[in-house]
């Protein structure tokens, strides 16, 4: 299946002309395309929060689409570029880490280096790949282009450890990897690792507040209460009713949150 869709998620921001730049590269490589803002608000150089947003959109986008992902706090240096295909859909981005979250929860059905300065813009500038080579390189596969083209296919590419937690004796030990518009803290703890357990046996702890239970819903507590539930994407996440849990705890991406079975101990 071919898709004529072409994503865009990026740390660049609404201002400037660096989206335009590489929309206006795509449209003249692929004019048919369609085009999908993502995101633009990424945290600069956030590699994690990006791994975090495409791990989010990857199931909602049909075979064939291909992501251009610009989050590359090491444009110019010897990092590599790459395309990934995972899902039956393309995904072109930097090498390091941003494709953590897709990896995490999808085979991954190949690899390839892009080093083909034949399909790159004529002028490369080292403070812009995201325009001069991964554009291209977007449009490219989007025609039906083969990867091979691109350059070789390669075995590795880098992950983040942070899409993990870490297992204790009564639960894990988590981090908050995301904080969305309403302030609610995304961990990198997944429902799977409460199926051992009925959800009110769960405690979770954050800045030195204690949950208890996982909620099903926001509304299930009152308002102003501080809950733990599983969010819409399957990951853990502490919210505030009708609040802003990382304005109340003064918590974001990076907090220290522990998840344990009620006797699990404080």
């Amino acid at each position: 299946m071919n898709s004529k869709i072409v994503t865009l998620t990026t740390d660049f921001g609404q201002v400037g002309p660096y989206v335009a730049a590489m929309k206006g590269i795509l449209l003249g490589l692929a004019p048919e395309a369609t085009l999908v803002d993502v995101c633009h608000s990424i945290a600069p150089q956030n590699v994690l929060e990006g791994a975090f947003v495409l791990a989010g959109i990857v199931d909602a986008f049909p075979a064939g689409t291909v992501h251009l992902v610009v989050v590359d706090p090491g444009v110019g240096t010897d990092r590599r570029l790459l395309v990934v295909k995972a899902a039956e859909q393309w995904f072109v981005a930097p090498d390091n880490g941003v494709i953590t979250g897709v990896s995490r929860g999808h085979p991954i059905q190949g690899v390839w280096e892009i080093s083909n300065p034949n399909l790159a813009r004529p002028a490369i500038s080292p403070t812009f790949h995201g325009r001069d080579i991964l554009a291209p390189a977007a449009a490219h596969l989007h025609k039906g282009g083969d990867p091979a083209e691109l350059g070789p296919a390669v075995s590795r590419f880098i992950t983040l450890r942070n899409f993990e937690p870490d297992s204790t004796e009564n639960g894990c030990i988590g981090e908050v990897i995301f904080k969305d518009t309403f302030g609610n803290l995304i961990t990198n703890i997944k429902g799977e690792h409460l199926a051992a357990r009925p959800r009110n046996d769960w405690v979770a702890e954050i800045a030195g507040r204690r949950v208890e239970g996982i909620t099903r819903t926001y509304g299930d507590r009152p308002p102003g209460s501080l809950v733990a539930l599983l969010g819409s994407g399957g990951w853990v996440e502490i919210a505030v009713v009708n609040g802003d849990a990382g304005r109340l705890l003064s918590a974001g991406p990076g907090t220290t949150v522990w998840l344990r079975t009620g006797n699990g101990g404080g």
